[in-house]
């Protein structure tokens, strides 16, 4: 099984593991690594969420979403069996004060066999209502506090609107160093989303006319070849304008309209993107009939196949 020698031994710890994004996104890009030999060659995934489910059945479930999503095609059956050796589950209730005590067990129990403390990073995958008491549980067992060696990976989106965005982001501050926490949007890990800069700024024929004087306007389509799926509860509380427009699509609006940044340093791609936002009229309410449009997700066509259509509406598939 190809690894890296050379990189230090890593646990990843992700909440919520039971859900669509680790099924999808996060273990096929996690084993995509292993086929290009980025992963250390001690390297685990600890899987974390409610539901009641052992080893093998986590695996089985992962396998096949890597066998579906990953841009690899089929796993490898050797590679496979050795790197499915290093994913484990456990079922931890957030929400109860009293959790945690069998994730620290595992993590000493993978540490200790390595013989070595490992870097840690710590994947909250979780609606915005479960990051706090995940943050919480994480400094009440204090396996988050090696400020070189463990990261808190924050997950869009990040809040439900500015003042519980800001509630949030205070309450991982008082918590971690800023640099143990990244706040991600995995929208912008796609590689279509990658080559916008590449595209706009170092395209010879491009770079010149990307300006109004030659541009009458833009249109950001966002074609889903997935319905709501499993993910109904969580539609339920965030809605498909909290999960779609306030991140990824502004994200790509950012990318396409910024000015040309001085460096492509970190803060300055931030900069730029946040002087697109300041320059964007605001809507203001009673004019929102007249420039959206509503849908209901029902029942649809996606790829020849029609969707179900069941008793709650939360599970609704977009027609």
């Amino acid at each position: 099984m190809p690894q890296n020698s050379r990189l230090d031994p890593t646990i990843l710890v992700i909440f919520g593991a039971g859900g669509d994004l680790t099924w999808r996104k996060l273990l096929p890009a996690i084993y995509n690594l292993l086929l290009d030999n980025y992963l250390p060659e001690r390297f685990a995934v600890v899987g974390v969420a409610r539901r009641k489910v052992d080893n093998d059945a986590f695996r089985d479930k992962i396998r096949e979403g890597v066998n579906q999503f990953s841009r690899r095609g089929v796993t490898d059956e050797t590679l496979w069996n050795g790197f499915s050796q290093n994913i484990s589950y456990l079922s931890e209730d957030l929400a109860d004060p009293g959790s945690g005590a069998v994730l620290k067990g595992r993590l000493a129990e993978i540490e200790d066999t390595w013989g070595v403390r490992a870097n840690r990073v710590y994947y909250l995958a979780v609606p915005p209502n479960m990051m706090e008491p995940a943050a919480s549980m994480l400094q009440r067992l204090g396996v988050c506090r090696d400020c070189a060696r463990d990261r808190l990976v924050v997950e869009k989106p990040f809040g439900r609107d500015l003042f519980t965005a800001r509630a949030l982001n205070a309450f991982l501050s008082g918590m971690f160093v800023e640099s143990q926490i990244y706040r991600i949007d995995h929208y912008l890990g796609k590689e279509t989303v990658q080559n916008i800069l590449a595209f706009r700024f170092a395209n010879s024929l491009f770079e010149p006319v990307w300006n109004r004087r030659y541009v009458d306007h833009v249109q950001i389509t966002v074609a889903e070849t997935i319905g709501v799926e499993e993910r109904g509860e969580y539609y339920d509380q965030a809605g498909a304008l909290r999960d779609m427009v306030q991140n990824h699509l502004l994200q790509i609006l950012c990318l396409v309209a910024m000015e040309p940044p001085i460096t492509f340093d970190a803060d300055e791609i931030r900069n730029k993107k946040v002087d697109v936002l300041r320059a964007i009229r605001p809507i203001h309410p009673e004019d929102v009939h007249r420039i959206a449009v509503r849908g209901q997700y029902r029942k649809g066509i996606i790829r020849g196949r029609r969707g179900a259509l069941h008793d709650n509406p939360a599970q609704h598939s977009p027609g």
